[in-house]
């Protein structure tokens, strides 16, 4: 669990987006991203999901989501009065075919939902079609995959990522709250 909670800090430090301003909060399965960190998780719960651990301002829960069990990751600012971020973790896989099939099914999902992708680029510089090959892509940090909607509130972003283990990877959606976003940015910009 160390190893996912280490992971997904580091995704979402690394992750850069568009902080635009909005006067309503993103949603996560109807939850707006919003409040204090205990406050989001007890919502969290009450939709059924499973706390499986907690470090600083990282929650994680085991639950349904659209009929997959699935990881959620929660953060929040450094004081946990205000949650920003929501991620799904899919299983990890192996299989490059399965990554694959379960991100365009996701990207269709919010496609349906939100309109084309914002942005979308879909790259794995394998030159074979070996999943050997293309697992490899994954394990090195060379593959592009993912696609990101701007919508009320903030954005939602869809991709393919490394996974700690070996020629693995795993497909993850990120909810990220302009709003909270923003005075995250804010609040460290002070800090420097």
């Amino acid at each position: 669990m160390k190893k996912l909670i280490v992971s997904f800090a580091f995704v979402l430090i690394a992750l850069t987006s568009y902080a635009q301003s909005s006067s309503e909060h993103l949603t996560f399965k109807g939850i707006p991203i919003e409040g204090s960190m205990t406050e989001f998780c007890q919502k969290l719960k009450a939709k059924g999901f499973t706390s499986i651990g907690s470090e600083n301002n990282l929650a994680l829960f085991m639950g349904d989501f659209t009929g997959r069990n699935a990881t959620i990751g929660v953060t929040a600012t450094d004081d946990g009065k205000s949650v920003f971020a929501v991620a799904v973790l899919f299983d990890p896989s192996g299989e490059w075919n399965t990554l694959v099939n379960t991100y365009n099914y996701y990207k269709d999902l919010y496609t349906r939902k939100y309109g084309n992708p914002t942005i979308s680029k879909e790259k794995n510089p394998a030159h074979s079609d070996s999943n050997t090959a293309l697992m490899a892509e994954v394990h090195q940090g060379t593959v592009v995959w993912g696609s990101a909607w701007e919508v009320t509130g903030g954005n939602i972003e869809l991709s393919i990522e490394k996974t700690s283990g070996i020629y693995e990877g795993m497909v993850m959606i990120r909810y990220r709250d302009s709003q909270n976003v923003e005075t995250k940015i804010q609040k460290d910009l002070e800090d420097i």
